[in-house]
């Protein structure tokens, strides 16, 4: 049973597989596993149609594959845990991990990941599923950031565009300038999120980390004032309010916006995920689009380099009576085959080591640079209310972009308001 519900659409299928006798096999009335993810989109309807029909087949087990959009995803596995009526298998951002495992709501899956099965992933992969020294899910995707940059923006300015100074926030500033004062370049040199989004805190985080700030402690206290988080939040604003490098309004624009701004070639450098390559490569063979555009590591700081890297999970929750089948059913998505056409389909970096070393990702224009971004992956904390922290750092953010408060000022009331909400 395929229920798909929200944001749906086709795509193409990979080949279905064993991985041995499920427990949902045998005589009797055919057992039911309810599936839970979100965002099925074009590219990957017809991956979960067909091998949810392949582990139907295997297992005789009916799945119950059910699909919301993200905007209410959280509230929908909320919902459906207060409910009494969760899923027995859901996908969730990692993020979400403290507050359902608050709510007695999720199954450890230690047995999995500290045995073989575990051994099918990074140390780093798997360690974002850890929360209190337990694994509470499988690691099901992850993302990261580069910076890509326009190649023909690039050479109009006088810049190389096959090997760009583009390693320090300093030298990505310099070619801004130079994007911005030439009269051969008509488009902003660079992207700036500051709208009132979660995605804005994503976008800055890596200026922030990248100049020796936290955003909290070992003990889990916010500690977003440092002197390297002021250093940060000021250069960011500056690259608007002082150097005017930017598009018009970072004010209202999303992450969503300047990354649709640079795909179709109207902007000069934006940090993105890899879909935004794959997505100009589909544009370029259709036609749409006609520019080059290269990609690069996120610009280094005084204190490094890091690149936002996201998890999502794939887990079992508490209420499940079918916990059994639901480990058949992650151990069945996770064949190595199933995995690449995951990977390849969606856009999401390989979680599975084995495949994130085929060359399809390794020698791969779009894929190549974020696989080697691992190294300075670097995921937000995890704390029960991280959308709360998370919004207050986007007002601050906000604050500093308006120049309503200078960015110490912004910072030090940030960090007053989340002590108080976190003590």
């Amino acid at each position: 049973m395929i229920a798909i519900a929200g944001c749906t659409g086709g795509g193409d299928g990979s080949e279905s597989g064993s991985d041995g006798e499920g427990s949902g096999e045998g005589g009797g009335d055919t057992q039911s596993v309810q599936l839970l993810t979100m965002g099925v989109g074009d590219n990957i309807k017809q991956f979960f149609e067909e091998n949810n029909a392949a582990f139907e087949s295997e297992y005789d087990v009916d799945v119950e594959f059910t699909s919301v959009t993200w905007d209410n995803a959280r509230q929908t596995v909320n919902n459906r845990v207060d409910g009494g009526q969760a899923p027995d298998v859901s996908r969730w951002p990692a993020r979400w991990i403290p507050q359902l495992v608050g709510k007695d709501a999720l199954e450890p899956v230690d047995d999995l990941m500290d045995g073989e099965f575990g051994e099918k992933f990074a140390e780093g992969v798997a360690n974002g599923t850890m929360y209190n020294g337990s694994h509470y899910g499988v690691p099901w995707a992850a993302s990261n950031k580069c910076l890509y940059y326009n190649k023909d923006a690039f050479e109009a300015a006088g810049l190389d565009p096959e090997n760009p100074a583009l390693d320090t926030w300093e030298d990505m500033l310099a070619a801004a300038k130079a994007l911005t004062e030439s009269d051969e370049v008509s488009i902003p040199a660079l992207g700036l999120a500051g709208a009132d989004a979660i995605e804005t805190g994503s976008q800055y985080y890596h200026y922030h980390w990248s100049h020796g700030a936290d955003l909290v402690d070992d003990e889990g206290m916010p500690v977003v004032n440092s002197d390297g988080a002021v250093e940060a939040l000021s250069f960011y604003t500056d690259l608007h309010l002082e150097h005017g490098v930017t598009q018009s309004s970072p004010l209202s624009s999303t992450r969503q916006d300047i990354r649709q701004l640079f795909e179709n070639g109207d902007l000069g450098m934006v940090i993105g995920h890899v879909y935004t390559g794959l997505n100009i490569t589909e544009s370029q063979e259709n036609g749409e689009v006609d520019f080059d555009y290269g990609i690069v590591q996120v610009p280094k700081g005084p204190a490094g380099r890091y690149s936002l890297f996201t998890i999502d999970t794939l887990g079992i929750f508490s209420q499940s009576e079918h916990k059994d089948v639901a480990q058949d059913l992650i151990r069945f998505y996770f064949d190595e085959e199933r995995r690449f056409q995951y990977s390849k389909q969606k856009g999401f970096l390989p979680v599975v080591k084995a495949v994130g070393e085929r060359e399809y990702f390794s020698e791969s224009k779009n894929w190549g640079p974020f696989v080697e971004a691992g190294q300075y992956a670097r995921a937000r904390p995890k704390l029960s209310n991280f959308s709360q922290f998370n919004d207050r750092m986007v007002q601050a953010i906000q604050e500093a972009l308006a120049d309503q408060k200078s960015p110490q000022k912004a910072l030090n009331d940030a960090q007053s308001d989340l002590e108080d909400a976190m003590n």
